[in-house]
């Protein structure tokens, strides 16, 4: 299939001054993209039915984490284009435009994700630190109107950004790549990789802190619920590292390393598999998402279990194993927004 390709291995065709040798991530990105799509779509559209019956109630975390499923399924449904470029050794067939647009796509999604996972963290520490403050934000209209502002304040930097890094160019045969990368992306990326990822993970490390230092403080809830609230912080967390962490840390190095060294090509050829490998995990978040808080909350469960049978011997067991407890402890009124 390769000779259909003009310069297809012509490692100085457009963008790629560096020779780098593309069929080094072809099998590991397609392959790992393609589980991510068979499993995480389906996966996170169980997900979001059975969320969407939950945003007329008065807990306004289900919205957050219905906006977080939607970047997933974002990210998901541009994978089928990215699996045929990489498989081709970074070939991109489909037009300039739709290059553009699923890049932006790409990262968009990405950079949404990250914030409402700092939304999502700030909204359970409110519930449980700040319980007053929480009942004048816990309003469904400005849960709606912060998701939308999330969605704008995302959507416009890299838009304005890629017109005038990754203009549309026929007959370049790279997407939203160059090698080696230009003084004006290398600045944009070193910006973006500072609010995307150093920011918000103190943000989230932080906040992690204080809620379980105040959710220890909270003698009315029985302590398996406690259990449950402090297992949901420390995933959101771990999740954070460990799909973010890799492909923003060699992003630093990576970027970081053109800036200081000399030989801007050879770097590129030594950082490009690490990069790349970094690249892959971000989707992971596709299937740790929907399978974090459709397990992790009681009402969630309920509602997937409604379209995925094989949920609901899973939903029941759970339900039963707290029936003893929660009638024997309640929970004080003033906390039942605690329950994550």
């Amino acid at each position: 299939m390769n000779e259909t390709y003009p310069n297809h291995m012509n490692g100085h065709r457009n963008g790629n001054a560096c020779g780098i040798d593309f069929k080094q991530d072809g099998v590991f990105l397609t392959s790992l993209y393609g589980i991510f799509f068979i499993i995480g779509t389906p996966l996170n559209i169980v997900a979001l039915l059975g969320l969407y019956k939950l945003i007329k109630t008065e807990n306004v975390l289900p919205v957050y984490v219905l906006n977080l499923l939607l970047t997933d399924l974002i990210q998901l449904l541009s994978l089928p284009l990215w699996m045929d470029y990489y498989k081709n050794d970074h070939y991109w067939r489909f037009g300039p435009k739709v290059c553009q647009f699923t890049g932006l796509a790409f990262y968009i999604s990405m950079y949404a994700s990250i914030f409402f996972m700092c939304i999502i963290a700030l909204e359970r520490h409110l519930a449980i630190a700040k319980p007053l403050k929480y009942r004048i934000l816990s309003q469904l209209k400005f849960a709606r109107l912060i998701s939308l502002g999330i969605w704008v304040l995302i959507a416009v930097p890299p838009s304005v950004a890629f017109n005038k890094l990754f203009p549309p160019k026929e007959n370049y045969t790279l997407c939203i790549e160059k090698y080696p990368s230009e003084g004006g992306f290398i600045t944009y990326r070193l910006i973006t990789l500072l609010l995307s990822f150093i920011i918000p993970l103190g943000f989230i490390i932080i906040l992690h802190i204080k809620t379980l230092r105040s959710l220890m403080a909270l003698n009315a809830m029985v302590s398996k619920e406690k259990r449950r609230i402090k297992s949901l912080l420390t995933l959101l967390v771990v999740t954070f590292i460990v799909v973010q962490g890799p492909y923003h840390v060699t992003g630093c190095i990576k970027y970081l390393g053109l800036l200081l060294h000399k030989d801007a090509c050879a770097w590129e050829r030594a950082i490009f598999v690490p990069y790349q490998l970094g690249r892959g995990l971000l989707s992971l978040n596709s299937l740790l998402d929907p399978v974090l808080y459709i397990f992790l909350r009681n009402d969630f469960r309920s509602a997937a279990a409604r379209y995925l049978p094989c949920l609901r011997k899973v939903n029941w067991g759970l339900s039963q194993a707290r029936v003893s407890c929660e009638a024997s402890e309640p929970m004080e009124k003033g906390t039942g927004s605690t329950d994550v």
